[in-house]
């Protein structure tokens, strides 16, 4: 028998694994190794890489340039105006505007006046007239009957020029006015106080059903670009 403060060590020996599971485990670490190498390499050529060259920028187009020259055809769809032009300056009869023709338009310059044909680059206010009544050129611009005008703000009016070629200037209706024919000269709302670059103006009479035209129908129209159409 054993004294019971005898102690025994109890010592267990190791299984040995067969060879061939060493060697799975080497290859094993061996392949873990080589992806990781792999993967940090990869990292590294990339880091490494240029970055892309950025895309040449893209010149912006020029503006058309439509040089100043006498209009020949005028447009204006939402009232169903088509008009052509006299070939010279409107006619003037005792001392006002007065169209040559009943079935055309003409525009105006003088010498002593700063009127402008048109053109992209106009320093200051173009200015068209046609008679209106007795179907006239300018008859649809204005309802006499209903004393409105027929053109609303944001109207497109097309003027085709002789230097435009197949290209036209695009205007947009801006304002509206019917003053006396007395006092339309000097109406600083349909002329302004100044230079008026990019500025158009069609007057016509307003034609009521009896009577004689004491008033004049004067839309203003500011250039919006050019149009190939």
């Amino acid at each position: 028998m054993y004294g019971s403060d005898s102690v025994y060590a109890v010592t267990v020996q190791p299984r040995r694994l067969p060879r061939k599971y060493y060697v799975r485990r080497r290859v094993a670490a061996l392949v873990l190794l080589g992806l990781v190498i792999f993967a940090v390499a990869g990292v590294c050529a990339r880091s490494a890489q240029p970055p892309p060259a950025a895309a040449p920028a893209v010149p912006s187009q020029a503006p058309e340039v439509v040089v100043q020259s006498r209009p020949v055809e005028l447009e204006v769809a939402s009232i169903g105006i088509r008009a052509q032009f006299e070939p010279a300056d409107c006619r003037v009869k005792n001392g006002a505007i007065n169209p040559a023709t009943l079935g055309q338009a003409c525009a105006y310059t003088a010498p002593d006046r700063p009127y402008q044909l048109p053109g992209t680059h106009a320093g200051d206010v173009v200015v068209i007239a046609g008679h209106a009544g007795l179907g006239a050129v300018f008859d649809k611009l204005y309802d006499a009957s209903a004393n409105t005008h027929r053109v609303s703000i944001g109207d497109v009016l097309y003027l085709r020029t002789e230097s435009s070629g197949e290209k036209w200037l695009r205007y947009r209706a801006t304002d509206l006015h019917d003053p006396s024919k007395a006092a339309l000269s000097e109406d600083p709302a349909v002329w302004g106080v100044g230079a008026t670059p990019g500025r158009l103006l069609t007057i016509s009479c307003i034609q009521p059903p009896l009577g004689d035209a004491v008033r004049n129908a004067v839309v203003g129209w500011q250039f919006d670009g050019v149009e190939l159409r």
